[in-house]
């Protein structure tokens, strides 16, 4: 009798356990959906069950309903002749006479208890129907009724947070598709024509035109280039949020590192960035290309926030179950309050010193979505006007020869 969504055999357990135990023939569970309880299972009667399944009642009106009601612990009890009549289309009232007597139960007497959880949220609702003996219950039974109230309350409450985290992580994954799509379309469409723009500027600038015009291409030139370069930014951090399994082959982050400061010397970076690297290879598992922008975004900005010819070092420390990677400049550094934002996409700091550096805010959030996708972790410490450390932690490949102490 179970509904097919995920939780509800747990609940329905709980049902039939009130109907085996509690001296009730009927017992139904309803969580709160939309501002309505919905019944999700039924215990004690097919007839019950094929009535109330599925079967919705708005929150509020129940709640009315239960104003008028004796408080019994967490029971709430309506007599009948309390009953507004309000609820009689969302209830399943048995076919049965009424006994004579101020404790005989009538079939349209209600019992039920508020399912909530530990934040006073309501989440669901017990209900119970048709005792066996015919009467309103008990002290002891309303015991044992209590005590089934709360198993009810907390199977609710881990069947409702499930299905939300299961909800929000289905919406995460939407989200994350359609800004990946939307990333990857966005950089094709910069990439192209801004291709053009600085061919054309470089060819107009191979005619040596006079000081003026050459004045006006430069600036082109470094505008495109920076339009180029948050296309470039755009489509790592799409491709970064694809779906796509590790390389499970371990790579060398020394080997790594390294060639990412080849390139940047090839590029004409800065020469004063120290390496302090062992000498030999330390295995990790994951993306080359994609630790490479890692290792290229922290070394490009903790360049291009140091003064001239301040010091960069870039060094890689083992321990026993990870590789710390660091970047350390004696740059401007980041204030307290941006150091809480500097992971965010597109973030840059209102300081007039950072903004007078080229820049777009996807570098750091790059490396913080790599890195985490490899099951590491970006930490930043920093003082402004006293330099910074970015700090990556990645776990070691456990192979025999990588675990070798160094």
């Amino acid at each position: 009798m179970s509904h097919p969504d995920t939780g509800n055999d747990v609940l329905q357990f709980i049902a039939d356990g009130v109907v085996s135990l509690s001296g009730f023939d009927v017992a139904a569970i309803s969580v709160v959906e939309d501002d309505h309880f919905r019944i999700v299972a039924v215990a004690g009667s097919r007839s019950a069950a094929r009535d109330l399944l599925d079967r919705q009642a708005p929150v509020q009106l129940v709640l009315e309903e239960l104003s008028r009601a004796d408080e019994w612990g967490q029971l709430l009890f309506v007599p009948h002749d309390r009953a507004t009549g309000r609820l009689h289309g969302f209830q399943w009232i048995p076919v049965t006479d009424a006994a004579p007597g101020d404790v005989s139960w009538h079939p349209e007497d209600l019992l039920c208890a508020l399912l909530r959880d530990a934040q006073g949220r309501l989440r669901g609702l017990l209900s119970v129907d048709l005792p066996r003996d015919g009467r309103r219950p008990d002290v002891d039974q309303r015991q044992v009724l209590n005590v089934y109230a709360d198993q009810a309350r907390r199977a609710v409450v881990n069947v409702v947070e499930h299905r939300d985290l299961t909800r929000d992580l289905e919406v995460e994954r939407r989200v994350s598709r359609s800004r990946s799509e939307l990333m990857h379309m966005l950089s094709h469409e910069v990439r192209s024509p801004t291709t053009s723009v600085l061919g054309h500027a470089e060819l107009a600038l191979d005619k040596e035109p006079d000081a003026d015009v050459r004045r006006h291409l430069e600036a082109i030139l470094r505008g495109a280039h920076r339009i180029a370069d948050m296309a470039e930014s755009m489509l790592v951090t799409a491709s970064v949020e694809e779906d796509r399994p590790l390389p499970a082959t371990p790579i060398d982050l020394v080997g790594i590192a390294r060639e990412v400061r080849r390139q940047l010397a090839d590029d004409q970076a800065p020469e004063d960035i120290e390496l302090d690297l062992p000498e030999r290879a330390v295995e990790i598992r994951g993306d080359t290309d994609e630790l490479g922008v890692v290792v290229r975004n922290l070394l490009t900005n903790a360049v291009k926030y140091s003064p001239p010819g301040g010091a960069v070092r870039l060094s890689v420390d083992v321990e026993a179950e990870h590789v710390v990677l660091a970047v350390r400049d004696e740059g401007i550094g980041i204030s307290e309050e941006d150091q809480a934002h500097v992971f965010e996409e597109f973030f840059r700091s209102p300081s007039s010193e950072v903004r007078a550096r080229p820049g777009h805010g996807l570098g750091l959030s790059i490396v913080d979505r790599i890195v985490r996708r490899h099951g590491g972790t970006v930490a930043v410490a920093s003082r402004a006007g006293d330099g910074t450390t970015m700090s990556v932690r990645l776990p070691r490949a456990r192979s025999a020869e990588s675990c070798a102490p160094l």
